[in-house]
């Protein structure tokens, strides 16, 4: 006996997922253009504080000079939403970064004239005068070519 009615058959499997995961991706998109794509940061980048530490850490106990003091890392730190592209030297030698307790390394000495810090791909320059601008970090603590007393080394932000 043949059945020729087959009024039971509906969508198949795959077509319901496909629906079911295009949905998905609509409340994505919506929610995206309507609250800004900043709220999905926190869900695809991670904090990476802890690997940057440890690796200026190896650096310093290696006596590895150009990787600590002039090599480019990205520190990137969610819950404060900071992401600074610089080296270990700066990352320890200048307070706006203090709170990541990236150790100073006292084995060596980085020699870095104002010109050569760099934070984000902006180089320090020189200023006259001991204030230091609000949206600029100031680096005379790791520059070598820089009397304290009469100028500062700065980098902007």
């Amino acid at each position: 006996m043949v059945i020729k009615n087959k009024r039971g058959q509906g969508m198949s499997t795959n077509t319901i997922i496909l629906l079911i995961l295009g949905l998905i991706i609509l409340v994505v998109l919506v929610w995206g253009f309507m609250t800004g794509w900043s709220s999905f940061r926190g869900l695809v980048l991670q904090s990476n504080v802890n690997e940057v530490v440890q690796a200026c850490e190896t650096d310093c106990s290696i006596s590895n000079v150009y990787d600590f003091c002039s090599s480019q890392r990205t520190l990137r730190a969610i819950d404060d939403d900071l992401e600074v592209k610089s080296s270990c030297a700066v990352f320890s030698g200048v307070s706006d970064f203090n709170k990541y307790r990236v150790s100073e390394c006292s084995a060596m000495d980085c020699e870095l004239s104002c010109a050569d810090i760099v934070i984000d791909g902006k180089s320090g320059s020189k200023i006259t005068g001991t204030q230091v601008q609000p949206d600029a970090y100031d680096v005379t603590s790791i520059a070598n070519d820089v009397d304290p007393s009469i100028q500062r080394c700065i980098v902007l932000k």
